[in-house]
């Protein structure tokens, strides 16, 4: 970053200093040109009164001795054929005829002309300037003017002097603004709160900072969450784990007697299959994590599969006589069958552990405009206020006793918020303490 910023600033500081350079050059070659013109122009001018008013031509002699120092110029008159009748810097019998001459002809017919062009004689840009006299003879005047390329060799060594200094003033300039803006960026300490409000800090930096400030919060948050979610991890396993484990040294050491032997291996049988429920759940939760959860959508009935799941746990619902209800109609839905029956699975098992004897669950299926809609209602025990807030999360209970007796591993409703944040969907929970829950989960179509 800091090489860039330097290479930026020296090329900056470089690109001025050319386009200043040629602008310079262009400027002054047309200053310089105008400058020579008008001064061509003046003594066309004022050697034309001298002819028009000073005195009358008598010969080539006259003309000469008036015209010895010409300053570089060459001075030419012309009959009005084109021949020349005099020229400065050669014979006039010897020049060929001039009626062709831009300048000449624009004089004849208007007074003045003039033109720019490379002339042999010169062998250079030559300007030329012609006036009609009043005996009806063109007095022309020519002389070389300065080219770019001739401006520009000229100041060339005062040219290259010139970059060579600013190139070096660019480079401790452009070092000095690299470190001045680099400066404040170094003294960032990411680890520590920034402070915002100091004069060396950049307002600009102030979304970049809110943002490094957010991820620490986040980095934070996540770091909480780990911790908690590996001790409750280590303590669900461990349970059950435990049971296993002291059944076994009982029934291995000859300590439980023949006739405990059967309920002894019920025991360690639930306890196996509740060793393997919150294996499958972390395992299902650890997909959601890693973006692993499978995306193949298809069309079903959502009708049908709740029909389904309610068969399953019907029996589980008749032991405490709970009504299992559908209500609504066919409801066709392009989604992932297996996460949407996982999740109805997840909702009514949890609606008939948390309810009440004699209770009821309906679950219901309707459609509004782009949105399909599943909601769960029992009559069960409720959620406390204080708890809504963390139902969602990992191995959260609202009731630790009652939960371990109905033998949930504490991670059913946040396998259901991953589904449905899968689906782009969106989960509301209402309850009230002793009067039920409901939940409402709702797709996008």
């Amino acid at each position: 970053m800091q090489k860039r910023i330097y290479f930026n600033f020296l090329g900056l500081i470089l690109i001025s200093v050319t386009l200043l350079a040629a602008s310079f050059s262009f400027f002054l070659l047309n200053a310089t040109q105008d400058q020579e013109i008008a001064a061509i122009k003046d003594k066309a001018y004022l050697i034309a009164n001298v002819l028009n008013y000073g005195f009358a031509m008598e010969g080539a002699s006259h003309f000469s001795d008036y015209l010895m120092d010409t300053d570089g110029s060459r001075i030419t008159l012309i009959a009005p054929d084109g021949s020349v009748l005099l020229d400065s810097h050669a014979q006039a019998e010897r020049l060929e005829n001039r009626s062709n001459r831009a300048e000449f002809i624009q004089a004849l017919y208007e007074g003045s002309g003039e033109a720019i062009r490379y002339s042999t004689i010169f062998n250079s840009e030559t300007y030329y300037y012609a006036v009609r006299l009043q005996d009806n003879n063109v007095l022309r005047i020519s002389r070389t003017i300065n080219s770019l390329g001739q401006i520009f060799t000229a100041v060339l060594p005062a040219l290259i002097t010139v970059t060579l200094f600013v190139l070096l003033l660019a480079h401790f300039i452009a070092k000095h603004l690299t470190r001045k803006i680099i400066r404040p960026l170094s003294a960032i300490d990411l680890e520590n709160t920034i402070d915002i409000y100091s004069d060396s800090f950049y307002e600009e930096l102030l979304p970049f900072i809110k943002k490094i400030n957010r991820q620490k919060t986040e980095q934070h948050n996540a770091e909480t969450q780990r911790r908690e979610f590996s001790a409750n991890v280590s303590h669900e396993l461990k349970t059950p784990l435990t049971t296993i484990s002291a059944l076994s040294e009982m029934m291995a050491g000859g300590m439980a007697k023949p006739e405990d032997f059967a309920n002894f291996a019920t025991k360690i049988s639930t306890q196996a299959k509740r060793l393997i429920n919150i294996i499958d759940d972390i395992i299902r939760l650890s997909e959601f994590d890693e973006n692993k959860a499978d995306r193949e959508y298809t069309p079903f009935d959502v009708h049908e599969l709740a029909k389904s799941i309610i068969a399953a746990l019907h029996e589980k619902a008749a032991e405490k006589n709970i009504s299992l209800n559908l209500k609504g109609q066919p409801m066709q839905m392009t989604a992932n069958n297996r996460l949407i029956d996982e999740l109805l699975y997840n909702l009514i098992d949890n609606a008939i552990k948390y309810n009440k004897k004699d209770g009821q669950v309906t679950i219901e299926l309707h459609g509004t405009k782009g949105h399909h809609k599943i909601t769960i209602t029992d009559t069960g025990i409720g959620i406390p206020q204080e708890h809504q807030g963390r139902i969602f999360e990992r191995f959260f209970r609202a009731d630790n006793s009652r939960s371990k007796k109905t033998g949930g591993t504490g991670l059913g409703l946040s396998i259901v918020k991953h589904i449905v944040a899968h689906h782009h969907g969106e989960i509301e929970l209402k309850s009230a303490e002793g009067l039920g829950t409901s939940i409402e989960c709702s797709f996008p179509v």
